[in-house]
């Protein structure tokens, strides 16, 4: 990890930053680069111009970092199922996007199942009118088997759950062996932060993990189980890559997406969408931004002058 990393995680983690960041200006252009709005119903505003103009889909994330409080738990969980409610409400996909931390796991795995569970059913309550998933993003390695069991949990119970891997980790092979033979939808990311003794190392290294990964998604069994591929990437090669090995496979542009983190790429993602593949945004809403949005800069430091604008933001300045 860089030290530009470093400096930007602890940047997202320092709650007297977050809280001067907030107090400066409620939504700074860093904000409103990567935050699709401060509650559901901006959040589904922001939804629906993306679909009307574009065509392209969204996947709503109530921003929240690792909480052990029973009231924010309860708070985060409510925020999930409201935006599954306002989505269905507004004729758009009913796709969320949990942190398992966010809803139970820092205090009790019961909880937080409970929690999927709540969520889960909210989804299946309110879809039917698209591509309706839950879908349970990717932690640190300390939560990892975790989430991949609560995955399993739910598609037992029925529930249209879907899971997030990251292709730099060794044993993602492992994991795709068994999400393909379900019905169910996987996101495919390079993966954030590596930790040295559970990751493939070096860019060529873990792109070529990336698209090891993508094979094993766009296999013919994956396709005749009825597996939903989502490849989470703002890479334009390995999605050209992607697009080549799903047409040589079978796999029509309908029965596969891209999905990119709101405000990132976003021309890349209109060039998609007109080259008529599906196109969704991981899109964040909420109040406590600053570490989701400070996280985006950690990962590409061309962002960098974004943080710099939101440093002056409304003409306040870090002395």
């Amino acid at each position: 990890m860089s030290i530009f990393q470093k400096t930007t995680i602890a940047l997202a983690r320092s709650p007297a930053v977050g809280h001067m960041m907030r107090a400066m200006a409620a939504r700074t252009s860093l904000a409103r680069r990567f935050v699709g709005g401060a509650d559901v119903d901006e959040a589904v505003r922001t939804a629906e111009k993306l679909r009307e103009a574009h065509g392209i889909r969204a996947s709503l994330f109530y921003l929240g970092e690792y909480v052990a409080d029973r009231a924010a738990i309860d708070h985060n969980v409510c925020q999930a199922v409201d935006a599954c409610r306002a989505l269905a409400a507004a004729g758009l996909d009913v796709h969320v996007s949990v942190d398992p931390t966010a809803i139970g796991y820092m205090r009790d795995d019961t909880l937080g199942e409970e929690n999927a569970r709540r969520i889960g059913t909210a989804v299946q309550r309110f879809g039917g009118q698209g591509c309706d998933w839950l879908v349970l993003d990717m932690e640190d390695s300390s939560i990892r088997d975790r989430t991949c069991t609560l995955h399993r949990t739910l598609l037992e119970a029925g529930i249209p759950a879907g899971l997030t891997l990251q292709a730099r980790r060794r044993r993602t092979p492992e994991d795709l062996a068994w999400a393909i033979r379900q019905r169910t939808s996987l996101r495919l990311v390079k993966g954030a932060f590596p930790e040295r003794e559970l990751d493939h190392a070096g860019r060529a290294r873990i792109d070529q993990a990336y698209l090891d990964a993508a094979s094993i998604m766009l296999s013919r069994e994956a396709r005749d189980s009825g597996f939903y591929p989502v490849f989470g990437t703002h890479d334009d090669r390995l999605a050209g890559a992607i697009i080549d090995l799903a047409r040589e496979r079978g796999w029509p542009a309908g029965s596969f997406e891209f999905e990119m983190l709101y405000g990132v790429r976003p021309d890349w993602q209109i060039a998609l969408r007109r080259l008529g593949y599906n196109v969704r945004v991981y899109l964040p809403f909420g109040a406590d931004w600053w570490p989701y949005a400070i996280r985006r800069v950690g990962e590409n430091p061309r962002n960098a002058w974004l943080l710099a604008r939101s440093l002056k933001a409304d003409g306040h300045y870090f002395g």
